[in-house]
């Protein structure tokens, strides 16, 4: 599925605690979408200058100054293409350009949401914390019951024995 402009710009992303500013999430992704719309452009306008190339049989074309880009673009363009392969090339460079920004900028959305869900405090270990201290009091209050339990068993034993010794003698 490819991205467009418009899905850059309308998605939301859920606001949890700690996470990245929405703000400067939002900068970012604006800037991609500009970087995005001027470079559809730039395509569009090669695009439109190659047609015009292929309709027209003239064998000998004059160079002319290209239109100044809109933004950067990783290949500077000085003139024209001269004939159809060169303008077929920097086509191919310009989607790539345009690619390669896009996946950058697909890794880089994926990394601030895996960053923010990582930095959420997670209720089940806050749980199951409380569990093991209850736990603990649990298993220490037994171990109590079984010393009064043995201390009281041991005197039983010996009233026992004391009654059994006071019978033989």
């Amino acid at each position: 599925m490819a991205i467009t402009v418009t899905m850059i710009e309308e998605k939301e992303f859920k606001t949890k605690v700690r996470g990245y500013d929405p703000l400067e999430v939002d900068e970012f992704l604006d800037a991609i979408c500009d970087e995005m719309e001027s470079m559809n452009q730039t395509i569009a306008q090669l695009r439109e200058q190659l047609k015009q190339q292929q309709q027209s049989p003239a064998p000998y074309m004059p160079a002319v100054a290209a239109p100044a880009p809109l933004a950067p673009v990783s290949a500077p363009v000085s003139s024209e293409p001269s004939d159809l392969k060169s303008a077929k090339l920097l086509l191919e460079k310009t989607q790539q350009a345009c690619d390669e920004v896009l996946s950058r900028a697909k890794e880089r959305a994926e990394e601030i949401i895996s960053s923010a869900e990582e930095s959420l405090p997670d209720p089940e270990l806050d749980n199951l914390e409380e569990r093991k201290e209850a736990l603990r009091k649990e298993i220490a209050e037994l171990e109590t019951d079984a010393q009064k339990f043995k201390q009281r068993f041991q005197t039983m034993l010996k009233d026992q024995i004391d009654i059994l010794d006071s019978e033989l003698n």
